[in-house]
């Protein structure tokens, strides 16, 4: 059986499959935390912040399969289940399971990890934008804008740890705490690198850089000898949206 075919049969039940595992991890982590926070191994303040982190993956989830349902389109299933597993591994796994902390790569990880995902997003959105244009014209066009849309996501998200980091006492998305040798009776810090937070900021922009040059630049290759690949990526109508001959 056609592959394509067999996971359209069962998108549902594989979604749905993948949604619990994702809402187990979930539980897992709250409860980790409960228990970590109950045995003086968590602050307050640093419990609060997992919760709230927490609540954003499902919100963020939510979003992701509420925005679907509302416009009546469907991404591709690998695209889909990879974007809830990469917020899971963002929100859940960086901070409630606290990765960030225990595995200081895990941040630039996600980031190049970013850089693939969001270049596949731009190729769907692509590919509804460009049916128009045909051929080696479609492809460059089509890789040009996954390439702007995936850059734009990972500028996006700087200005936004620039901004809780601003906003919110004690934030430090931006790790520019690891600077910090001491703080002054002032208030004031004295920091042994000023230039934590920019490095933690720069190091993020070029990682995302790097995995959309590389996923990109395999796509040229891939769909220069098989342009039809670039179906792959098609967002699709739901089955309930009304044809436009129904329409009429």
């Amino acid at each position: 059986m056609n592959l394509t075919r067999f996971f359209s049969k069962r998108r549902n039940k594989i979604l749905f499959a993948v949604c619990l595992l994702l809402l187990a991890g979930f539980l897992a982590g709250i409860i980790l935390n409960v228990v970590l926070r109950a045995n003086g191994a968590l602050p307050d303040a640093e419990f609060r912040h997992r919760l709230l982190y927490a609540l954003l993956f499902l919100l963020v989830s939510a979003a992701i399969l509420a925005g679907e349902a509302i416009l009546r389109i469907r991404f591709p299933l690998v695209l889909e289940l990879m974007l809830l597993v990469f917020v899971f591994a963002c929100l859940m796994g960086g901070t409630v399971f606290g990765l960030y902390a225990h595995i200081p790569v895990w941040d630039k990880i996600l980031h190049t990890a970013s850089g693939v995902l969001f270049s596949a997003v731009g190729l769907s959105l692509a590919h509804a934008m460009t049916k128009g244009l045909s051929g080696m014209r479609r492809i460059v066009v089509c890789l040009l804008i996954a390439a702007f849309f995936s850059l734009s996501v990972g500028y996006l998200w700087e200005i936004y740890e620039f901004s809780y980091d601003s906003l919110v006492s004690g934030g430090n998305l931006q790790r520019w705490q690891a600077g910090i040798l001491t703080q002054l009776p002032d208030g004031s810090v004295a920091v042994t690198d000023a230039r934590a937070a920019l490095l933690d900021t720069m190091y993020d922009l070029i990682v995302n850089l790097i995995g959309t040059v590389l996923f990109l630049a395999v796509m040229f290759f891939i769909l220069r000898a098989r342009a039809e690949i670039l179906d792959a990526f098609a967002v699709e109508r739901d089955r309930k949206a009304p044809s436009p001959q129904e329409e009429k």
